[in-house]
């Protein structure tokens, strides 16, 4: 009995610190070869545009981009981006206050690989709609 409490506790605890720390995601991207689809989150539709535009010009074969929220500011991870495209996306991002951050509507309709967050599905379902 009290080991399914301990892991009844323990599952609660880890759901909790889970959601905690996508409240602090603003906006997830994937991606892949040199495209970008928005998974989680939104943002202004000319700094998707320019983060699109720094990946492109990388040639970025696979990453995931993350605005996150840092206190009064907006800040960057881009696991899969080399050092240079990374301080690039950077620097297009310091160009957004937090505000406006917080205010963007969604860039356009989102398939179900993008509600739940799911990189394969997304990519899977965006590209059987242009096909």
């Amino acid at each position: 009995m009290l080991a399914v409490q301990g892991l009844l506790v323990a599952t609660a605890l880890l759901a909790l610190l889970w959601a905690a720390a996508r409240a602090r995601q603003l906006c997830v991207m994937s991606v892949r070869d040199g495209r970008v689809l928005v998974m989680r989150g939104s943002l202004p539709a000319s700094l998707f545009e320019g983060l699109v535009d720094v990946v492109t010009r990388a040639k970025t074969p696979r990453a995931t981009i993350r605005v996150l929220r840092a206190g009064d500011r907006a800040r960057l991870e881009g696991p899969g981006l080399d050092p240079l495209s990374l301080q690039r996306a950077r620097n297009v991002l310091g160009t957004y206050p937090l505000a406006r951050l917080h205010n963007a509507a969604p860039l356009r309709r989102r398939n179900l690989g993008q509600r739940l967050g799911v990189a394969w599905l997304g990519w899977w379902l965006h590209d059987r709609r242009r096909s």
